[in-house]
């Protein structure tokens, strides 16, 4: 009960945020929606998006079965969390999201130690896609974004990263963080053959 009561909640404040963009892939009638809270700093949360979500999008994502939703969750301990968030939706407001998460987590030990945030998200980018992306991270509308996806968190229960929830009919699922692909999709088919 305590579960549906949680879901409700959370699926509440998701339509109180209506207006807000998410950060979507794949269809939303997947019979499973993965939702994943990161911080772009933070060691864990690069292993899950090198290790388990890329080839989760691959075979279950891009093919229809699961429809993931990231939401940005930068921990305060991680001096360049919020910056680096701040940078990855302001890349999505001109189409190269993908681009600029990947290499914020590729290069993540360099920018978490130089702070050179900024540099690293729009080295993916055109001169001109830079130049917007360094003027929108600075919006306040993109920081709110990003507060809006912690208190959506914090809804959820949120206490750190990576946090994966899957849901599938009316049940949820917290994925222990380390799970790696091979177990995530072992219970991502038993969930789609049930």
């Amino acid at each position: 009960m305590r579960t549906i009561l949680a879901a409700i909640a959370f699926a509440s404040l998701a339509v109180a945020a209506g207006n807000l963009q998410l950060n979507t892939r794949g269809s939303s009638t997947a019979p499973i929606k993965m939702e994943v809270f990161s911080d772009y700093q933070c060691p864990g949360c690069k292993a899950l998006y090198e290790s388990t979500l890329k080839p989760v999008i691959d075979n279950y994502v891009d093919k229809g079965k699961v429809y993931l939703v990231h939401y940005e969750f930068p921990l305060p301990m991680h001096a360049f969390a919020m910056q680096a968030a701040c940078y990855a939706l302001a890349a999505r407001r001109i189409g190269k999201y993908d681009q600029v998460t990947d290499i914020l987590f590729k290069q993540q030990q360099n920018w978490a130690a130089s702070g050179k945030v900024a540099d690293t998200a729009c080295s993916v980018l055109s001169p001109d896609e830079a130049k917007k992306v360094r003027t929108l991270a600075q919006d306040p509308s993109i920081a709110a974004e990003v507060q809006s996806d912690i208190q959506l968190g914090r809804a959820a229960h949120v206490d750190g990263t990576p946090t994966v929830i899957i849901t599938h009919g009316i049940k949820q699922y917290r994925i222990p963080t380390g799970t790696g692909y091979q177990i995530l999709s072992r219970f991502l088919d038993s969930l789609l053959s049930n």
